[in-house]
């Protein structure tokens, strides 16, 4: 089971530097005490940055085996804190954990800087003014194969039938009254709305509608761009009303680079807030860069075998991951990571890491407010199936759970009396998890029915409307709250 496997990957021995013995010259890799150099120009190895999307987390060695790289290191920063007190003692944006944990969950998870993959801009944030710009260090590998650092500036831009606008981040929420985000299929799930927003959405390169309620799903091959509440930032300072369905849109950005680099043409890039250019400037964090020879290092050090290298996200991020083992770390799940895998090879045996984003909610029960830990996956909510088997015991619509061990099946039945196992609302979503199909059959009743759920760390979860329907209550959505119906026969919507 994928899980497993990652388990038992973290549980190898983690250690701060390995001496791990050298390859013969020729074979592209050199091994050191901390730090992997690989000769991308061989055309033996793929660079590659790995996520899953922009607000989920997974650690590096859960990174690594789902694209099976055989090294990988933690990419740059993110927000990792979930409470008020934990973003003001790291220096974040508690603005943007306030107008955002209740629609996204907490923590948000949200990468900071510029992120670009194959060229295409997936991240990037102009925080605290509407120029649309983010001005930091930025490195990463040319598709010849050469790495390259500088520090640049990016300006985003939206474009309405040929009149350009001003955006503030890509796939990145903005809390601020008057900001401007947009967002496409990089994001990785729906983008929620908050009290005021308008979002316009583009398909096709026309704007198909202008809606001022979330969820909102980015329509494939398109984008969706979200004005805050006093946003007069659009091309004659005009609001978003101003844009009507069936305008031509599209969106642009470009990067100032001194030297003149070309980062559109790259495998992937990242931004920090610290870079070694020329041999000059640094510390001492997990980085990539050049070496004097045209080959790419990865480490944990001060990058001394660099010319240029770029410092990544440190502290309880650190972790670098080789050949199955961690060298540092495994250290916290993280946003993104950096890796690299040997063409023609399945060095770790890739398989696909499916993770579920925490999305907690609090649904009415018969007058009572009840916490569901509830997962995003595939953006539908899935709860766990004995959570709300607690919270509907003494209604009208009570349910029995059990299971067969023989049959490997899970057995629904209607109008029982719910026997508890004592964990029942106390695991948390409080984080992303590793989730895979339920391999039990499941019976209501005594019928077999067909019900689509997720084991995530050992529980079951089925989407609320599946259950309600298979056990009949209804479920309702007003005034955004979510009621659960017990008296009431399931009605679908």
């Amino acid at each position: 089971m994928i899980k497993n496997k990652i388990l038992k990957a973290l549980s190898v021995l983690t250690l701060a530097f390995v001496i791990i013995a050298s390859i013969p010259t020729g074979t592209g890799i050199a091994y050191a005490a901390s730090n992997t150099v690989i000769d991308v120009k061989s055309g033996n190895y793929i660079p590659m940055l790995i996520h899953n999307g922009m607000t989920d987390v997974a650690s590096v060695g859960a990174y690594a085996q789902a694209k099976g790289a055989f090294t990988a290191i933690n990419g740059t920063y993110f927000d990792a804190y979930a409470t008020e007190d934990q973003v003001k003692a790291k220096g974040g944006d508690v603005n943007a954990l306030l107008a955002f944990s209740s629609l996204y969950g907490a923590p948000l998870n949200f990468p900071s800087g510029v992120l670009i993959e194959n060229g295409k801009l997936l991240h990037g944030a102009g925080y605290g003014s509407a120029t649309g710009q983010w001005g930091g260090y930025l490195g990463g590998i040319t598709k010849q194969g050469t790495f390259i650092v500088e520090q640049v500036s990016l300006t985003i831009g939206f474009i309405v039938d040929g009149n350009r606008s001003t955006v503030w981040r890509v796939n990145h929420p903005s809390y601020e009254d008057t900001s401007v985000a947009l967002y496409d299929e990089g994001f990785g799930r729906d983008v929620q709305l908050k009290p005021g927003d308008k979002a316009a959405i583009v398909e096709g390169g026309i704007i198909k509608d202008i809606v001022s309620h979330g969820p909102v799903k980015v329509p494939a091959g398109g984008f969706i761009v979200v004005a805050s509440s006093s946003a007069n930032v659009f091309y004659g300072n005009t609001s978003i009303d101003s844009f009507s369905k069936g305008q031509r849109a599209s969106w642009t950005w470009e990067m100032s680079s001194p030297n003149g680099y070309d980062f559109k043409d790259v495998y992937f890039a990242v931004g920090s807030d610290a870079a070694k250019i020329n041999g000059t400037g640094g510390t001492s964090r997990p980085y990539i860069g050049g070496t004097a020879d045209g080959k790419i290092s990865i480490g944990v050090g001060n990058a001394s075998e660099c010319v240029n290298a770029l410092f990544l996200d440190g502290g309880g991020s650190i972790a670098y991951y080789k050949n199955g083992k961690y060298l540092n770390g495994p250290g916290r799940n993280v946003s993104n990571a950096i890796g690299f895998v040997k063409v023609g090879q399945n060095v770790l045996s890739p398989a696909p890491v499916n993770m579920a984003q925490a999305n907690p909610f609090i649904a009415d029960i018969g007058n009572t407010q009840r916490q569901f830990q509830a997962f995003l996956i595939n953006n539908n909510n899935y709860v766990m199936l004995r959570d709300l088997a607690y919270y509907m015991n003494g209604s009208t619509a009570q349910f029995q759970v059990s299971y067969d061990a023989g049959t490997n099946a899970i057995n629904l039945l209607s109008n029982s009396v719910y026997t508890m196992q004592g964990y029942e609302g106390t695991i948390k979503a409080d984080k992303s998890k590793a989730y895979k199909d339920t391999p039990s059959k499941i019976f209501v009743n005594g019928k077999q029915v067909t019900l689509k759920g997720y084991n995530i760390e050992g529980s079951n979860y089925f989407k609320l409307r599946d259950l309600a329907s298979a056990l009949n209550f209804d479920v309702d959505y007003r005034n955004k709250q979510i009621y659960i119906e017990p008296e009431n026969a399931y009605t679908p919507d």
